[in-house]
């Protein structure tokens, strides 16, 4: 009777370790982020934040020096990528493309892309990476709505935003795309960077479904193509 009874006993434990491990090693309910979305445009952080952004000395010294330029120095400007959030804040679509190894943004602003890799690596290392425009980005699936996005690596000369907020090379962003409705995606994104600002500081916005598809784009530095380069029909 003993050895039945602990037989019982090592048969039911050995279940519940297999019901475990199977629990353990089930993949996260994934939210269909699928579709063209679209943020309000954002031209300042300072706005959805409530206040000015906890800028340090050296943070708030290029943000001065950003603001007497009048946008002379805004990336933009040259037709460079603007980094990873505030081309999400910029006044186009973009599109989101699942998979179940990378999530693709693709945007309609400067014709640009992101790679978010969800197949569960890592971030490289120091040594085996340089930075990006818009960064090094892997995610994961959490509450089976949200799509969690975690970026380092970012070029410094991207900016957090068009009224002039710098960062530095320390620049790391986590991004919670939440899947609301079929028509609503709340995008949280929090900004760490001890060198430009005292703490962590985050902002929600919503992402809106649009019922439109991508359109091509084109930037032309100072527009001088337009006027007269190779674009002009006029000059060929």
């Amino acid at each position: 009777m003993r050895n039945l009874f602990a037989g019982s006993l090592i048969g039911a434990a050995a279940s519940l370790l297999t019901a475990a491990s199977a629990f353990a090693q089930a993949p996260a309910k994934v939210p269909d982020l699928n579709g063209v979305w679209q943020a309000p445009y954002t031209n300042n952080l300072a706005r959805p934040y409530g206040k000015e952004l906890p800028m340090t000395a050296d943070g708030l010294k290029h943000f001065e020096a950003n603001k007497a330029l009048q946008e002379g120095n805004d990336p933009s400007s040259f037709c460079l990528p603007v980094g990873p959030a505030r081309i999400i804040q910029a006044p186009m679509p973009f599109q989101i493309i699942q998979t179940p190894q990378v999530t693709s943004l693709n945007f309609e602003y400067q014709r640009a892309f992101r790679l978010v890799y969800t197949d569960g690596r890592p971030h490289p290392g120091p040594n085996d990476w340089d930075v990006e425009w818009y960064g090094h980005s892997i995610g994961h699936y959490e509450n089976g709505d949200t799509l969690v996005v975690d970026t380092t690596y970012i070029n410094p000369r991207s900016w957090l935003d068009t009224a002039g907020h710098e960062h530095t090379a320390d620049l790391h962003l986590v991004e919670r795309f939440q899947k609301k409705d079929d028509k609503t995606i709340n995008w949280t994104v929090t900004f760490e960077d001890p060198k430009y600002y005292t703490q962590p500081f985050t902002i929600t916005l919503p992402l809106t479904r649009q019922n439109t598809n991508l359109m091509s784009y084109s930037c032309e530095e100072n527009e001088i193509d337009r006027k007269g380069g190779h674009i002009n029909s006029a000059s060929r």
